[in-house]
């Protein structure tokens, strides 16, 4: 059953990746490392369609709203999906937690106040067996005109299903 088990069994916080963890998760914790060396919190613009295409199915990406302290999500990757079996496009962190048992929200937030990539060893909710990389990483819509939105690009890489 999907809501048992506490999230520190579903999420297991890294301070970095292990050499173990698949090369998509290397390469696009890498490519956000180089936009943080330039600024702080890197931005949109550092993320383009085409700087992201090797991973754009394997993103979903969460904007901060501070009205309600949460995060709505905004775009689901179609590999998401594909593992997942779910699409929880529109949605809120705080709903996905309430359904999983998870600590979604809270590790969205230590992305936001922290600045930083949050890294997890993940147990798939939806698939006990499956198991996987999540990156959480901290992004700056700017807006001209209008206050800055923090946005979380969330990525899911699973291990090969031999890999436990």
């Amino acid at each position: 059953m999907a809501g048992l088990g506490g999230s520190h069994d579903k999420e297991v916080p890294l301070d970095r990746l292990g050499a173990d963890a698949p090369a998509g998760a290397h390469a696009l914790l890498a490519l956000w490392g180089r936009a943080a060396a330039r600024r702080r919190i890197p931005t949109r613009c550092d993320f383009t369609p085409d700087t992201l295409s090797p991973w754009i199915d394997d993103i979903s990406i969460y904007e901060y709203h501070p009205d309600k302290d949460d995060f709505q999500i905004l775009l689901e990757g179609e590999n998401i999906i594909a593992l997942t079996g779910e699409d929880w496009r529109g949605a809120f962190a705080r709903e996905v937690d309430c359904h999983f048992s998870t600590a979604l929200h809270a590790a969205l937030s230590a992305a936001r106040k922290t600045g930083k990539p949050q890294i997890h060893h993940l147990q798939i909710f939806q698939k006990d067996w499956r198991k996987g990389v999540r990156l959480l990483l901290p992004v700056v819509l700017e807006r001209k005109g209008q206050e800055d939105v923090l946005q979380v690009f969330l990525a899911i890489f699973p291990f090969p299903d031999h890999t436990q």
